[in-house]
Formats: structure tokens, sequence, C-alpha cells
């Protein structure tokens, strides 16, 4: 398994895990009823050592919701980002091996995309290496 897809894994299960909303769409937006979140393109670049393979892999969140206040998408943000950085360390599975090096906070913040209309954008950056 591709380490795009092991981190991809992890991040949905934690998600679908710790989120209260509707649902936690894998890829395009559903366009779901609010609350609701998209996990939003992975991509990942080299970040290997000389003797161990290793990717740099971007994950986004994206938290859509309604209200007149932002005051609950900043909730989701936070508990969303706050799931993505308790990803396990270990993502070795029967496919998979993998091993986070570091997860870290890379945004987290949440826009007004219209009247009553909130998103919150969540970015973590995980560094893994071939276990």
């Amino acid at each position: 398994m591709s380490a795009v897809a092991a981190v991809r894994g992890a991040a949905l299960a934690r998600l679908r895990g710790a989120l209260a909303v509707n649902r936690v769409w894998d890829g395009a937006d559903g366009r779901g009823t609010v609350p609701y979140a998209v996990l939003r393109d992975v991509v990942a670049v080299d970040w290997g050592t000389k003797d161990r393979a290793g990717r740099e892999v971007r994950v986004g969140v994206t938290v859509r919701d309604e209200g007149g206040t932002p005051a609950r998408c900043e909730t989701l943000a936070a508990a969303a980002e706050a799931a993505l950085l308790d990803l396990p360390r270990d993502l070795s599975g029967a496919e998979s091996d993998w091993r986070a090096a570091s997860v870290v906070p890379v945004r987290c913040t949440v826009l007004g995309e219209g009247q009553g209309r909130w998103a919150g954008i969540v970015d973590v950056r995980v560094r893994v290496l071939a276990a």
C-alpha cells in the first residue's frame, strides 16, 4: 500500500470516529446535509533517506456548516485538526508498512462562504518512513 493510501485510510478512520457531523466524505464534496466534512486531495512528495523510502503527505479537510455564527464550524474544525494530529504512528497493516515520523498542523481556519454558510479548512503535514 502506498504512503498516501495508508495516511488517507488512517485519516478517514480518525475523522469518522471523532467528528459529530452527518457524514465524512472521501474526496469530492458530496453536498450533504450540514454539518459534514470532506477529506480533500491528499498530496505526497519525497521525504526519503539514503536507505529508507519516505513521503511528506499533506492532508486537508473541509468542514461545511450553516448558522448565524461560525462557532459550531470552529468547534468542528478544531475537532478535525485534533483527530488528524492524533493519527497513529504505526500505519502498518495487512498491506502497509509505513510509520509516521511527525504529524504537525499547517492551517486551521474558518471562512465565511455567504450569508450563514461557513467552511472550516484544516491542513496537516504527515511525514512517514517505510517501516
